[in-house]
């Protein structure tokens, strides 16, 4: 895990990122991963990446700089067509990602689905046996099919993912037809089944790529900064999970993102684990405010129990009626209060915060951004749960005349041993003006 934190003004935008990475099953924690990196050597533009430290086994530091070189000079309108771009280079790049690797994340996320709707088979199996002492074939497939038809109608209710569509679906489904049958052989080895069941089951596995569902092994990119005619910066944030053929699969987050302008002049943005910074900026830490929220919910539904039938005048349908009434009446207080409560926490807490980032300069967005993670760690490191949020915090700050600067950047090495590495990261750059000029 990770913590992030994007601070965007109409001046700039500063990015922060932990350097905490989670080995294997969650026990080995290192504090050295690079997060922050600048997409441009002369552009204005930064990303930052969290969750899945790849893209089907490729590290995102690879990525990066390889179409950071590949970039050059080129400069975009807009922060999205530096997105685009990107997602171009990653969807036309076979040799990084070739069809056997593909294949292999294909396959582990239909049997890892697959495995869900056993483990929920079994379940309901298990809860019948119990109920009636027995069960037979017939009442299994029922139940198979039931189970099914559930997650069948669940993924069809999804959207597509961007450049996805039907026929892309059936495709898909034809194509992953082999690979289907065998993991269903697998998965559901000895239970009975049907066709309309097996059917579905294809269409689940073309559905898992085709659709907004994605699974743990998504990465967040964001990117912020500056396109050559904005003078506004923006916050573009997205989720991928893997390439198939030559589709990269991913959705934009519209609650991650921002774009500064006349009407929407600020905004602090937290990625992954964004608890502390929910706390800071309404007062309250989320997982109190849910507690609160489900245990009120839960009082309400006993409270007309606790009331005598002596207490209520009336013949049993009176009764019910009153204590049917009396509920609706509370419930409609407990959501006054949460109305009231939600307006609260804006007007003492997030609005008195954004009026002051709203004109922090340069060098107090940075601040604040670092403070924001470090904050993170800071909860982390004083609790028994695992450090997953630590090490050095790399902080950057992009603004339209400055572009991107480092106001603070961890190196595996000693930078002054190493003074051709800075000398070499513009050589390239130069080149290319050369030869422009000439």
């Amino acid at each position: 895990m990770t913590a992030e934190v994007a601070i965007i003004n109409a001046n700039a935008v500063a990015i922060a990122a932990d350097s905490a990475v989670t080995i294997g099953s969650g026990k080995k924690i290192y504090n050295s991963a690079l997060k922050v990196f600048a997409l441009s050597k002369i552009a204005p533009v930064g990303i930052m990446v969290y969750g899945n430290a790849g893209l089907l086994g490729v590290p995102w530091e690879t990525l990066i700089k390889i179409y950071r070189s590949e970039l050059g000079l080129n400069m975009f309108k807009t922060l999205e067509e530096y997105a685009d771009d990107f997602f171009k280079f990653l969807a036309n790049s076979p040799s990084y990602f070739p069809k056997e690797v593909q294949e292999s994340w294909i396959r582990s996320n239909i049997a890892g689905y697959y495995e869900l709707i056993r483990v929920q088979l079994f379940k309901m199996v298990e809860h019948k046996f119990k109920e009636q002492g027995s069960i037979d074939d017939s009442e299994t497939i029922q139940i198979f099919l039931g189970c099914v038809k559930e997650h069948h109608a669940d993924l069809v209710k999804r959207p597509f993912a961007k450049g996805f569509g039907k026929s892309t679906e059936a495709t898909l489904r034809k194509n992953h037809t082999d690979l289907s049958k065998k993991i269903i052989e697998e998965i559901f080895q000895g239970i009975k089944t049907s066709r309309e069941i097996i059917s579905k089951l294809y269409d689940i596995s073309a559905m898992l790529h085709s659709r907004e569902i994605f699974s743990d092994s998504r990465s967040g990119v964001v990117f912020a900064g500056f396109g050559d005619e904005e003078i506004y910066p923006a916050v573009c944030t997205f989720e991928i999970e893997g390439i198939i053929g030559k589709k990269l699969k991913y959705k934009h987050l519209d609650n991650k993102s921002m774009k500064v302008n006349q009407s929407n002049d600020c905004s602090i943005i937290p990625f992954a684990q964004d608890d502390m910074v929910a706390s800071f900026m309404e007062g309250v830490n989320p997982a109190v405010a849910h507690f609160i929220n489900q245990y009120l919910h839960q009082l309400i539904s006993r409270f007309p129990d606790l009331l005598d039938d002596a207490d209520i005048e009336g013949d049993e349908n009176k009764k019910a009626k009153f204590r049917k009434d009396l509920k609706k009446k509370v419930e409609g207080i407990i959501t006054e209060f949460f109305q009231q409560l939600s307006a609260h926490k804006q007007s003492e807490h997030v609005l008195p915060i954004l009026s002051m980032v709203q004109v922090l300069p340069k060098d107090e967005l940075a601040a604040m951004a670092e403070s924001l993670v470090n904050l993170t760690a800071f909860k982390r490191r004083m609790t028994e749960q695992l450090e997953t949020v630590g090490g050095p915090i790399d902080v950057a700050v992009i603004s339209k005349g400055d572009g991107l600067v480092w106001v603070k950047r961890k190196h595996y090495f000693p930078p002054e041993l190493n003074q051709h590495f800075f000398a070499n990261y513009y050589r390239e750059i130069k080149c290319e003006t050369e030869k422009t000029d000439k």
